[in-house]
């Protein structure tokens, strides 16, 4: 089965964040598809199946857990669709079908790399954190009461995943740090599944496994929401770009570009560059 690995959220390779990306021939089980993303060791892998003219179910793996939406495979893997099947056209557009939504996605081939933009759908807003939970929250995450931006709230934002955005200053976003080996619990609560910490004077993002194991280098899923907040806040206008910076303290810049329409639909945008292809040669039983 043949495999291919993109860079996404930048247009130059071994920068933005990698992805795995795999059409197979059959339907694999989960647990294989699980399998082979241990082994490839990226923050995920998605595995396509054409359902349709330019439409394709979509599986999305992390090296942990099946995921119901994550914003860079879908990017990925859109422009790698437009790489495979339509080399000659400018632009197309791709329906990825996942777990809980289907997902648009209009690619554009570019020199190089390839531009695709996702409509993540509306925003949901969840849970604020009370004064008391703001502080709780800050000390999990290596941070204090001074470091929180102005009176912003620390809300749950969703456009498929729920994030806790947590809106800081800018000197104190190299500081942050998981604390505690109970995270997850902590952010259930919420009805978070993982959290977002915002720098909203420069806007740039850093977010983690909730083990607080390995930092994400650029996270799709999560720039939909902090887009939301950033103009709900007032802090960005409607129907502009807003480009928010991630994976500068790993050495690997990404940029993702998120714009917040009249109507309430977010999208999402990034550049992708193909890195590699490879073939998977062992059967996994």
């Amino acid at each position: 089965m043949k495999y291919y690995h993109v860079d996404v959220f930048s247009r130059i390779p071994y920068s933005g964040n990698g992805l795995t990306i795999f059409i197979p021939p059959e339907r694999l089980e989960k647990s294989v598809m699980e399998a082979i993303t241990r082994e490839m060791r990226q923050f995920e892998s998605i595995f396509l199946h054409q359902t349709g003219p330019n439409a394709f179910r979509a599986y999305i793996f992390t090296m942990e857990e099946e995921l119901d939406f994550a914003g860079h495979p879908v990017i990925g893997a859109a422009a790698l669709l437009h790489d495979l099947y339509s080399k000659k056209k400018e632009q197309d557009s791709w329906t990825i079908e996942l777990n809980a939504k289907a997902v648009v996605v209009r690619t554009v081939r570019r020199e190089n790399y390839y531009s695709a933009q996702m409509n993540q759908g509306k925003a949901e807003f969840g849970t604020v954190l009370t004064k008391e939970q703001e502080v709780e929250f800050l000390r999990f995450f290596n941070l204090k009461e001074e470091d929180k931006a102005g009176n912003l709230p620390f809300q749950v934002v969703s456009t498929g995943l729920p994030y806790l955005i947590l809106p800081v200053k800018s000197s104190s976003l190299p500081r942050v740090k998981v604390t505690i080996p109970y995270l997850e619990t902590e952010l259930n609560k919420l009805g978070a599944k993982f959290f977002y910490v915002l720098d909203v004077e420069n806007l740039q993002g850093r977010t983690w496994d909730n083990f607080g194991l390995v930092e994400d280098i650029a996270t799709g899923s999560a720039a939909g929401p902090a887009g939301a907040f950033l103009v709900k806040n007032n802090l960005a206008p409607v129907d502009e770009e807003i480009l928010i910076r991630q994976g500068e303290f790993l050495g690997r810049p990404s940029r993702l570009n998120v714009l917040v329409s009249k109507s309430g639909d977010i999208f999402v945008e990034g550049d992708v560059c193909q890195v590699a292809t490879g073939d998977l040669l062992a059967n996994i039983s």
